[in-house]
This record gives C-alpha cells, structure tokens and sequence, in this order.
C-alpha cells in the first residue's frame, strides 16, 4: 500500500469528499467528446484506505426543469419519446443551460418554446445533482405560476413535442401509477408538492389514544346530569341537556382519535 498522508480533519465549516483525484488529474484522460457531453477516465483516491480507482465521468452542462401552473391550477407537461426508455415520457418542460446562464431564465424560455407558455416570473425551488455516480450536471427546479398560452411553440429539428393540461390534484395519481417516471421529474414534482401541500406526502403520525381519565370524567357528567333530571322532574329538559353531554363526549372521543401530531 502506498505512503498515504492523514486524512484531513473535517471542519464544522467544510465537508471534505473521502476520495481526492489522485495526481491532481494528471491521470486523466477524454475518451469522447461531443456537442453534448465531454466523457473522461478519472482517478480517484480514498482518504482512509489509499486504494485508488479510475472512474468515468460525463462532463454535462446543468440543466432546467419547469413546474408550471396554469391560473385554474393545472400543471403543464410535455410528452416526448425518450430513447433511453424507448418510449414515451410525461414530464415537466426543461432543458440544458447556457454556460453562466440563470435557470430561472433559462427555465422562462424552455417554457416558451417547448409549449407555447409563459407566465409570472419564475420562483427556484431547489437543485440536485442529476445523478452524481457519473454526471457533473445539476438539475434546478423552478416555479412559475400563471401560465398561459401566447405563442405556438418553438421545437429543435427532430423534436416532436405534445402538451398535456394536469388538474395539479392529479399529480399524486400520476407519481404513484408510474404514468410521471422520469425520476428528475418525480424530484421535482414532489418538492413542489411538498411545500405547496406539506403534510399529506409524509407518513401519517400515529393518532392519539383517548385517555382512560377523560372517559371516566365524562361517564361521571353524565351520571350526575342524569340525577338530577331524575330528582327535578325535569325530564324533557333534562333529556335534551343528556343528549347534548354525549354528544360532546362522542365529538371529543373522535377528536381524539383522528388527532395527529403537527407535521
């Protein structure tokens, strides 16, 4: 095993990668290059073992996905054949950015020419990576409400492009069914769920037990409300009051029962 120096400590501050490219890169190498994609044989080494390995990596540019709402709360998505999968795809619009280039903007006019829509300017919702085990892009996520159509669209040579109006009610049917399987799409998808809807995509907490003590007390209202009615005479009144005592207990039990923690 090669002379290896200590890892690094790791600073509060900083978050130091347990592999470092071994040789500054001057290992690496280009093994393709296109208009699209820059892929290279890199080598990395790890901090705790010194063990080192080639991996490959696609240098690709980020890329955009838009999330975006019509004013009667449909989501516009876009289908288009996807030779990876060999079929059709249902996703959001997107695309790659320019170097430098703001994803809100860029999102705006993937938005346009993909499906002819535009509308308020566009709100991040977050990035990733797009799949860190072999890729440099990022994917950001963008919002823009109000959509509306306003012109025709605009598609690249070979792009054969339909849109597809979504009741935004219906995104979570689609996500389950496997009809949005895209996985960037279904990230997207599901953060703007989850911060427009926060709660129901998570786990319900378990619903609290009603208390022993709480039925005791109110078995005793009623026992002592119906002892008087039986002294008084009063029964009409008195069985309307009784009436109105179970149902309250009845409400507060179910209460009780249905009850979740906040989320």
């Amino acid at each position: 095993m090669p002379d290896v120096p200590p890892p690094e400590p790791v600073r509060p501050e900083t978050y130091l990668a347990s592999w470092i490219r071994e040789n500054d890169g001057a290992d690496d190498q280009t093994l393709e290059e296109n208009w699209l994609f820059r892929l290279r044989r890199e080598r990395f080494r790890s901090r705790r073992s010194g063990q080192s390995h080639n991996y490959y990596v696609m240098h690709l540019a980020d890329a955009v996905n838009v999330i975006a709402l019509t004013a009667d709360r449909h989501v516009v998505l876009v289908r288009q054949f996807r030779a990876g999968s060999g079929a059709d795809s249902l996703e959001t619009p997107g695309g790659l950015l320019e170097p430098g280039e703001d994803p809100c903007d860029a999102g705006a006019r993937e938005l346009l020419e993909e499906t002819g829509y535009a509308g308020d300017p566009a709100e991040l919702l977050t990035t990733v990576y797009s799949n860190p085990s072999i890729m440099t892009s990022r994917t950001t996520f963008i919002l823009i409400e109000n959509a509306r159509k306003v012109s025709a669209i605009k598609l690249d040579h070979g792009e054969e492009v339909s849109t597809e109006l979504v009741d935004e009610r219906n995104v979570p049917r689609l996500l389950r069914s496997g009809r949005i399987d895209h996985a960037l799409v279904v990230c997207g998808l599901l953060w703007w769920l989850e911060s427009r809807f926060p709660g129901p995509l998570g786990a319900p907490a378990p619903k609290k037990p009603l208390s022993i003590g709480t039925i005791m007390i109110a078995i005793l209202v009623v026992a002592i409300t119906f002892g008087l009615v039986l002294q008084s005479g009063a029964v009409v009144v008195g069985g309307f009051i009784i009436v109105v005592i179970l149902a309250a207990v009845i409400g507060t039990g179910v209460a009780a029962f249905d009850r979740h923690e906040p989320g």
